[in-house]
This record gives structure tokens, C-alpha cells and sequence, in this order.
């Protein structure tokens, strides 16, 4: 069963959903997240915050999220975008809402002024690999 879900930037209001995310996105990949509830909410409502996060956001829930950053690739003389995280709560995927998270931080970076975007993913993430191929 498809999920409705809307892709918007997150929002200040979103830190304690966001947080629990990042935390299963961690978790998911073996690892903890370091970052804070304040930490968060810092970032949030920063003018110019160091990455741009996404939010695929249900009803009711906060379903996935993707960050981007963009950086200036010297040897090239342009910038470029970094899909630093994209993640869906293992309840909502397979139902196109990572294509959805993807396209918008693609769209997203090509609106910074990058001309590409390079992401990575654990070699062990059999799936991922296939989703981003």
C-alpha cells in the first residue's frame, strides 16, 4: 500500500521527528548518532545552515529524509552537490519514496549551482546500491 507523502525543506517544528530519524538512520547503518536534540534544533533554525535536509512527511509521520551540502570541486572550477544521508523508515519503503527524496535533493542541488551530484553507501547495503543504480 503506497503512502501519501508530501517532500518539503525540514522545519523547526520538525527536530523531534528529524531526530528520531537520524537515530534510525544510524542505528540502520551500525552506528550512533552524535548529534543533539539542540544540536538539531541549532541547525534548524540557523539563515544559513551547512546542509540542506528534505523531509518526506505523511499524515501523520515524518516517513524519510535526505541532507545535501554543496562544495566547489577545484579541479573542475564548479560546484557539486553531496547527497549526504537519505533515509526511509523501514516502514514506508518500497513505495517510491526514496525516488522521491532523490529527484527533490538532485533538483535541490542543481538549484545551489551544482552541476552534479556523488553520494556513498555502505558496500554491505545491497539494496541501496541497487536503488541508486
Amino acid at each position: 500500500m503506497a503512502t501519501e507523502c508530501e517532500i518539503r525543506p525540514a522545519r523547526a517544528e520538525d527536530g523531534a521527528g528529524l531526530l528520531s530519524l537520524i537515530q534510525a538512520h544510524a542505528e540502520f547503518e551500525g552506528g550512533r548518532a552524535s548529534i543533539s536534540e539542540k544540536q538539531l534544533d541549532a541547525l534548524l533554525a540557523a539563515s544559513s545552515p551547512p546542509t540542506t535536509i528534505l523531509l518526506a512527511s505523511g499524515r501523520e509521520a515524518l516517513l524519510g529524509y535526505a541532507a545535501v551540502t554543496v562544495d566547489y570541486a577545484l579541479w573542475r572550477a564548479h560546484r557539486w552537490g553531496h547527497l549526504d544521508c537519505l533515509f526511509v523508515h523501514s516502514h514506508h519503503r518500497g513505495q517510491s519514496i526514496g525516488r522521491l527524496l532523490l529527484d527533490a535533493a538532485a533538483r535541490l542541488a542543481s538549484r545551489l549551482g551544482a552541476d552534479r551530484m556523488e553520494w556513498q553507501t555502505p558496500d554491505w547495503n545491497v539494496r541501496a546500491a541497487a536503488f541508486y543504480a
